[in-house]
């Protein structure tokens, strides 16, 4: 088969598209012919070797991609060749020594036995892709191969942090920073699903622009104006009720500077800085309640998608690239120029 491979870390040279081994699935495995592949700025962080994971070269990356099973291993019996599924990143193998099982209380996406595709094992860059049955879902009827990769991490992250951890609700003012990025437009569509009043950022005009198409009532160029001072004017000095913070960095505490009296403040990302400083007594005097996102568990996977089988959300999609293109798509990635889901098709 054909794969994207990493034999060292470094730039998009290191992206080389190559002939490899097809794997054999195993008991309970199941073996996917990778039809479309989500990109996702953790994907730059795994290629240059800043991720935070280790893991052995030379390395297939990719932790997003949908497909057709073209071979199950013995045991499987949800599965045969021919369906269409989804492998979910977030790996966990239903075994856990801890008293108390986060698999079992639904929250599969924070196991203690933890793997992740394309960190732990090879992922979906390439035409073939290996995965436990456990941890695959079938692909809703009505879904593309295309919104199926470009929705699973952004939009189903999106409704973790809204929906889940947020618990946004009709009528409360919610600031979406980066709403341009892949998770931060998917916030847009399903804030504006739940009736929220938006306020938006990003770095340029035409994410803003678009971003007051799907939904946002006002608008903040992060680049020339002071997020904090904007989202005040807008509020009436009050803040907003909840944030959606995926950058890191400075922004964690524009974001605490920002949301009103008892908001709350979702985190997902950190690539603007990993080590961040806060205001401690601001954040307790306000009573500000802040929780975090690591993707999300298998359930809200398979709703999400279904939602937008159903035409309820869209993935936007800026542009697909063959999988022979990566080195070109990880140059657009890294650019930030785009708005919205970069995707690959095989």
């Amino acid at each position: 088969m054909k794969a994207i491979v990493v034999h060292e870390h470094g730039g998009v040279d290191q992206l080389r598209y190559e002939e490899v081994d097809t794997p054999t699935p195993g008991p309970g495995q199941l073996l996917i012919n990778i039809k479309s592949i989500g990109l996702n700025h953790f994907d730059l962080d795994c290629r240059e070797g800043i991720s935070g994971y280790d893991f052995n070269l030379p390395h297939v990356m990719g932790c997003e991609g949908a497909g057709v099973v073209s071979a199950v291993g013995p045991g499987v019996t949800q599965f045969e060749p021919g369906d269409r599924v989804i492998p979910i990143l977030t790996i966990n193998f239903g075994i856990c020594r801890q008293r108390v099982c986060n698999c079992l209380k639904g929250r599969d996406n924070i196991c203690h036995q933890f793997d992740k595709l394309g960190v732990s094992r090879w992922g979906t860059y390439a035409e073939q892709c290996l995965i436990e049955e456990r941890n695959t879902i079938p692909m809703p009827d009505g879904l593309s191969f295309e919104d199926a990769a470009g929705g699973q991490v952004a939009m189903v992250t999106a409704w973790e942090m809204l929906v889940n951890k947020g618990r946004v609700r009709a009528g409360e003012e919610v600031l979406i920073n980066a709403a341009g990025s892949g998770v931060g437009s998917a916030c847009l569509q399903i804030a504006a699903l739940h009736g929220a009043r938006i306020i938006a950022t990003a770095g340029s005009d035409d994410k803003l622009a678009r971003a007051r198409e799907a939904g946002a009532e006002v608008t903040i160029n992060y680049n020339t104006q002071d997020v904090v001072a904007e989202v005040m004017r807008a509020t009436g000095g009050r803040g907003v009720d909840l944030v959606m913070e995926m950058v890191g960095g400075r922004v964690l505490q524009q974001s605490l500077e920002a949301v009103t009296l008892g908001g709350r403040v979702v985190v997902c990302g950190a690539h603007a800085g990993e080590k961040v400083e806060i205001d401690m007594i601001q954040f307790f005097r306000k009573e500000i309640a802040m929780s975090s996102v690591h993707f999300a568990p298998r359930a809200t996977n398979a709703l999400v998608l279904n939602m937008i089988a159903e035409g309820r959300l869209k993935p936007i999609i800026h542009r697909s690239f063959h999988i022979s293109e990566m080195a070109r798509a990880h140059e657009v990635l890294a650019s930030r120029n785009f708005y919205g889901k970069i995707v690959i098709n095989t």
